[in-house]
């Protein structure tokens, strides 16, 4: 008997044996594999579903985060975006109870609050079988439960505290021989009437006369009131406002009461008269930075500091200029004003410039240009820059 038919049978048998390992192995490696397909097929659904609820929370949130400043009902903002985005699959995944309006920041995080300092909306959603509304799968029911919850979260805010709030110190010089009064408001950027129209909120918040002075019996009534212990200070929270300041100078009178009541009366020789003049920031933010809109008027010095002892002048590690005739180089801040910053206001209440005799201070155009008749330091916004009012997803 030859070797070679032998050997041809032997060969036939092993592959007879390998084709049938090959079946079993094949047979037996099939549940595994549809599982992970059917895995991989709901998962692919899962996330697509997941997707498609957070990008409508992210919304609703948005739409109606920007409700809080038009005073409109942010729930139902939130529930119409919804409603307009998904089919009916996703009936009752947001309702009432999902939206809560409340107060952001940094530090704490959301808060759920319905006063007026309110800057944030949370949006929930959620498909869930106790919803009626799971999100059934294709294939993967054959091995694990047959509905999935979902749920997805968003929160929009308005950064909080992205204006002045009230400031650091405030101090008017009390040895002027002028009285001054500084006043803060609201200045509409964008409106399209005067300027005057534009103003609201107008806040008396400090003069230049010594503690407990009554101005109101000084001045024989022409000013019509003290200043508040503690002003309410103005919010500035529509689109388009930013917080200004006002200083009123009444030209000679806190040296000389008389011309309260006799602006002819004759001081040192001359008539002084008691002359008024406003002055009015009408201040813009243009990138990030205050722009003063002052007429013309050289009367405002500003500095951003790092510390509150930096901007407080005489304090061993000040850095506010001092010195008279300073009107070619006083200082005006090109830097934003940011989280953990300070920043500087001094005013000069007789602007260099002015038509007529100098040479003494009761003559109209005289000037010392020492910009510290009025000194208020503001700390910057604790949540981001000056004017920062965009609403934005936070979560």
């Amino acid at each position: 008997m030859s070797i070679e038919p032998r050997r041809s049978s032997l060969l036939a048998r092993l592959r007879a044996a390998r084709h049938g390992a090959t079946a079993t192995i094949f047979a037996l490696s099939m549940p595994v594999m549809a599982g992970g397909l059917a895995l991989g097929i709901d998962f692919s659904l899962y996330n697509m579903v997941h997707n498609r609820m957070q990008a409508t929370v992210d919304g609703a949130a948005l739409a109606a985060a920007m409700e809080i400043e038009r005073g409109g009902d942010v729930t139902a903002k939130a529930l119409e975006f919804v409603g307009a985005e998904l089919p009916a699959g996703f009936a009752g995944m947001t309702t009432g109870a999902d939206v809560t309006l409340g107060i952001y920041d940094t530090a704490n995080g959301f808060r759920p609050d319905n006063s007026s300092d309110a800057n944030a909306v949370r949006v929930r959603g959620e498909r869930s079988p106790n919803r009626g509304n799971g999100v059934n799968q294709l294939f993967s029911a054959l091995f694990v439960d047959d509905a999935k919850k979902i749920s997805v979260e968003a929160i929009a805010a308005r950064p909080v505290n992205v204006f002045y709030q009230p400031p650091e110190s405030r101090t008017l010089d009390p040895e002027a021989g002028d009285y001054n009064e500084i006043y803060v408001y609201c200045f509409d950027t964008r409106g399209s009437g005067s300027a005057d129209s534009r103003r609201s909120q107008m806040t008396l918040v400090s003069n230049n006369m010594p503690p407990a002075s009554d101005i109101v019996a000084t001045s024989g009534g022409l000013i019509t009131a003290n200043p508040p212990t503690n002003p309410t200070w103005p919010r500035c929270t529509q689109e388009g406002q930013t917080l200004s300041i006002r200083l009123r100078n009444i030209r000679h009178v806190k040296a000389n009461p008389v011309l309260w009541g006799n602006p002819a009366a004759t001081v040192s020789g001359v008539q002084p008269g008691r002359p008024e003049h406003n002055y009015y920031t009408d201040t813009r933010i243009e990138g990030w930075v205050e722009q003063f809109d002052l007429q013309g008027f050289n009367i405002l010095e500003t500095v951003r500091c790092d510390t509150a002892a930096q901007c407080t002048p005489g304090s061993g590690s000040s850095t506010i200029p001092t010195g008279r005739n300073r009107q070619t180089t006083r200082s005006r801040e090109t830097q934003p004003c940011e989280p953990g910053k300070f920043m500087y206001f001094g005013f000069e209440d007789r602007p260099p410039g002015q038509a007529g005799a100098n040479s003494n201070w009761l003559q109209p155009a005289w000037t010392d240009t020492d910009y510290d008749d009025i000194r208020i330091v503001m700390r910057c916004p604790n949540s981001g820059r000056l004017g920062d009012a965009f609403v934005r997803l936070v979560k």
